[in-house]
């Protein structure tokens, strides 16, 4: 398996090196994504059949939660690049903090995922939709499985309870990822259904 190092190293290559962080600022920093994913289950909960398309023209909800998707996974970077070098955390109430935010993490993340995933259904006929939603899935799948290496590199103590959460994670981010890949090779919707529901949004 490659390590948490060689994961980090290579991001690091694009993100500035920051001061090394404590424990209590690593569940500071998994609570803030926690905030950034919950946040956006609003914009993806208003996706329709009328406002997804408008993602074709730059509006409506999807760039909305693209956006929100990127800005996740840089400040995830970010927070990875700071655990440098960090002093590994012992069992005890640190890591029990750090392990239970991520958890909560995870749950949040999921809980938006599962929504993305059933407004996938509203758009079989309207073509080009999902690769940009699936484009964006791919790098929250790589950014969440360096976060894995490093909490299990920093917290040995509940190294198996971060895999598990992460390969649930990763499983849900894989159905997303399929989900909306599929809507790019549909058949097109004609182009004056698309049109008509653009106009109706407006």
């Amino acid at each position: 398996m490659v390590s948490f190092r060689t994961v980090v190293a290579a991001l690091a290559l694009t993100v500035p090196v920051m001061a090394q962080t404590t424990p209590a600022q690593v569940v500071d920093n998994i609570k803030m994504l926690t905030q950034k994913s919950q946040a956006l289950q609003g914009p993806a909960q208003s996706i329709t059949i009328i406002s997804g398309p408008l993602i074709l023209i730059g509006q409506g909800p999807f760039p909305q939660i693209i956006v929100g998707f990127t800005d996740i996974g840089t400040t995830t970077t970010t927070a990875l690049t700071q655990m440098q070098g960090m002093a590994a955390v012992p069992a005890g109430p640190q890591s029990d903090a750090i392990f239970d935010a991520f958890r909560e993490l995870v749950r949040v993340h999921q809980v938006l995922l599962n929504i993305l995933i059933g407004k996938a259904g509203l758009f079989n006929t309207v073509p080009f939709i999902g690769a940009p939603v699936a484009a964006v899935l791919r790098q929250i799948e790589k950014v969440v499985d360096a976060a894995a290496f490093a909490l299990v590199d920093a917290v040995q103590s509940r190294a198996d309870d971060f895999k598990n959460q992460a390969a649930a994670l990763d499983g849900t981010i894989t159905i997303g990822i399929k989900s909306y890949s599929g809507l790019s090779v549909k058949r097109a919707a004609p182009i004056s259904r698309v049109r008509r529901a653009m106009v109706a949004a407006n």
